[in-house]
């Protein structure tokens, strides 16, 4: 693994209607890390919150979890994805790659269950750890070397 990567972190984004939960690598670029969520309040408020996150965190690449096509007559949460990613891409020079986070919602909460967190407060931390997922995945298709 790298020491000090030397063009920055990775931040990435689960993207849902109400919250965007965040994870970002550790310094060494190694794990992923839950680093919060973000209330929705509009995507250009939102994209103009995650910029400045981004650059107070040294961030240098952006990964955000798009969903599987939806069920006929579902709401389809790819295409509000996908349209996020785009504004994203737009607003900013960074790369931004997209992860397959089939479940990792699920999987979020199976493992927060597992470490005995109660449904009140997994609630409030589960984006953020599905965030984390999703920036596993990338990490284990890239690795660190990845970073621009």
């Amino acid at each position: 693994m790298v020491a000090d990567p030397p063009h920055g972190r990775v931040l990435a984004l689960d993207v849902g209607r109400a919250r965007i939960g965040l994870a970002v690598t550790a310094p060494r670029g190694d794990q992923a890390l839950p680093h919060g969520v973000l209330e929705r309040r509009g995507t250009r408020a939102d994209l103009a919150r995650l910029v400045a996150l981004a650059d107070a965190l040294q961030v240098a690449r952006w990964v955000v979890g798009l969903p599987p096509p939806a069920d006929p007559g579902a709401l389809d949460s790819r295409g509000l994805v996908a349209r996020f990613v785009e504004a994203l891409r737009a607003a900013q020079p960074l790369p931004v790659d997209v992860v397959d986070e089939a479940e990792s919602t699920v999987q979020a909460h199976d493992e927060l269950r597992a470490l005995g967190m109660r449904a009140a407060r997994r609630k409030t931390v589960v984006d953020a750890h599905a965030a984390k997922i999703i920036l596993d995945r990338w990490l284990a298709l890239h690795g660190t070397d990845a970073t621009p």
